[in-house]
């Protein structure tokens, strides 16, 4: 069985290998507006979901609105978390971003599905954000900071069994990143044929 494939033959298998991190710090200023953003959240909605239950919870932070949170959440992290150096580190990021989206889930009060299949479904949802936002001239990154997500989860009125994840920093670029090694398929998969 020939297991290589060649990506140029594959358009969607193409935009998915381009998929990359790109940090706040190569963000040029240009203006990403609300509608833009909205645009991404469209393609979020897409995700694999058990059950409907759609736990994915998104909250964006822009504008004025980001300005405040910066200095909420730098003030919180220096003042009540086990590593107060990282305020300053996580206000430069948000700072350098044009909009910063809160990935959270929202865990079914029901509990019909494994929490880890919302948890699945959440990063599912926000794949479909990165790779949408590549193909609209955007870029960003997954943080997970302990010490933001804290912040952000004492900070906000959260509903019940609403949990945040991570913030994913955007903006656009003008960097273009490298192809990025990875492990052919063999490399991590076992053929039962």
């Amino acid at each position: 069985m020939e297991k290589s494939i060649e990506i140029m033959n594959d358009q969607a298998l193409e935009v998915i290998a381009k998929r990359r991190a790109i940090y706040p710090d190569r963000f040029n200023n240009e203006e990403i507006t609300p509608e833009e953003v909205s645009r991404l959240l469209e393609a979020a909605r897409f995700a694999p979901t058990h059950k409907l239950t759609e736990p994915w919870r998104f909250r964006v932070i822009m504008k004025d609105s980001k300005v405040e949170m910066t200095r909420q959440v730098k003030d919180y992290i220096e003042n009540h978390t086990a590593k107060p150096e990282k305020g300053v580190r996580i206000a430069e990021k948000m700072d350098q971003s044009q909009a910063v989206i809160l990935i959270g889930y929202q865990r079914d009060l029901r509990e019909r599905v494994p929490e880890w299949e919302e948890m699945a479904s959440t990063a599912m949802a926000v794949q479909n954000i990165w790779i949408y936002a590549d193909s609209l001239g955007m870029g960003g990154y997954w943080s997970t900071g302990a010490p933001a997500v804290e912040a952000f989860n004492h900070l906000l009125e959260l509903d019940e069994g609403e949990v945040i994840l991570g913030m994913f920093f955007l903006g656009r670029h003008d960097f273009e990143p490298r192809p990025r090694p990875s492990t052919p398929v063999d490399g991590f998969t076992t053929w039962m044929i």
